[in-house]
């Protein structure tokens, strides 16, 4: 065959200029191209999250600027608009809300799909997945209405969700809990209130067995300032909770943002979960350096990627050390729609403003949602 005549280092340099799903879909062409692919480390862009604008809207960033899929990803746009609520490991999870009101798992790349059960419609919802589909044993997914703040999970084999039911009390003769936020991490579910510098709510999800069930830990955690006594306390005025985890230390880390009253972002501070080994709690720990690492924030989907990844014969810019790209757009009073999206720098403590990638003028109310995409996507 013409490839077993071209150089390795050819064929490599050719693959370091491809987007991701060219770069994937190309495992398929020969056993060759197959071989190549998986013995070389993708280029820094192809690492790179998606920004999902709506259901038929992708982008990639390339050199700091937002970059059009042109419709290489088409299994996205099907009929009832599905819009995407989360994604883990490369597999998109989609709800479908205009007519089946179903959820399931996408994989952008090669069209595959596993059906969850369906639920009722939400307007603004996050969903977060333990697994991968593939791996039915590992995998539950949990969803949380970012309007109500209740929570919500299912098993891949369950017929529907479970509702998990918390409440300021152990009498149950308070209110339920209103969550914030919530991330999986190390297989267990954590949920965040508006309380999140006390407390968080820790459930393990009992994988095994026919009727679903869980165990809740109220994991108490105190707030040590250890950064130039900063305090989050009379700093700007609509404080947002997000929980972010880092797949590789399995770490979780605790953003505030800080927006003004127009709602634009002026800062975040970030804190890390570490464990008090006197006390048997944990505690909030504030930290000024990210490293190599690089967040990405949306109202319902948060990831955290190393700005080193990748191998030599990427001439991408993209990425900033310690740095957090953002991405949100609300409703004002006046149905107005206010872009926010840009990349603060935890190093300058300055946020640089990113140009929204179309026009929102013509977005309905239902099409609003901003989604950074899978980090790495799945090849089979």
């Amino acid at each position: 065959m013409w490839t077993n005549q071209i150089p390795n280092d050819i064929l490599r340099f050719i693959l370091h200029r491809l987007p991701r799903p060219e770069y994937l879909q190309l495992r398929e062409v020969c056993p060759t191209w197959r071989t190549l692919i998986d013995t070389t480390s993708p280029a820094s862009h192809q690492l790179l999250p998606w920004l999902s604008l709506d259901s038929d809207h992708l982008f990639f960033l390339k050199d700091g600027c937002f970059v059009p899929d042109h419709g290489k990803i088409s299994t996205l746009v099907q009929s009832g608009r599905p819009r995407c609520v989360g994604s883990v490991q490369g597999w998109l999870i989609m709800h479908e809300y205009v007519d089946k009101n179903r959820y399931f798992f996408l994989n952008p790349i090669t069209g595959g799909v596993t059906m969850l059960p369906s639920s009722p419609c939400m307007e603004k919802e996050k969903v977060v997945a333990s697994s991968i589909p593939t791996r039915p044993e590992h995998c539950y997914v949990a969803s949380l209405n970012l309007l109500s703040g209740r929570l919500a999970f299912c098993r891949l084999e369950d017929k529907s969700w479970t509702l998990i039911e918390t409440f300021e009390s152990e009498s149950k003769s308070e209110n339920a809990l209103e969550f914030r936020d919530v991330e999986i991490a190390a297989g267990k579910l954590y949920a965040a209130t508006s309380s999140a510098l006390e407390f968080l709510m820790v459930f393990d999800i009992k994988l095994s067995g026919g009727v679903p069930s869980y165990t809740a830990e109220r994991l108490a955690v105190c707030y040590t300032d250890d950064v130039g006594g900063r305090t989050l306390t009379n700093r700007l005025y609509f404080p947002t909770w997000f929980l972010v985890k880092d797949s590789e230390s399995h770490e979780l880390f605790l953003l505030l943002r800080m927006a003004n009253v127009a709602q634009v972002t002026e800062g975040f501070q970030v804190l890390k979960l570490e464990e008090c080994n006197s006390s048997g709690g944990a505690r909030w720990v504030e930290i000024g350096d990210l490293g190599s690492r690089v967040f990405f924030v949306t109202m319902v989907n948060n990831k955290c990627i190393s700005s080193e990844r990748g191998d030599g014969g990427s001439d991408d810019k993209t990425l900033e050390r310690n740095c957090i790209y953002f991405a949100f757009d609300w409703y004002s009073v006046e149905t107005i729609v206010v872009e926010d999206f840009g990349v603060f720098s935890l190093t300058k403590r300055s946020v640089k403003p990113l140009n929204s990638p179309i026009d929102h003028t013509n977005r309905g109310a239902y099409d609003i949602s901003v989604h950074w995409g899978s980090v790495v996507f799945s090849s089979s």
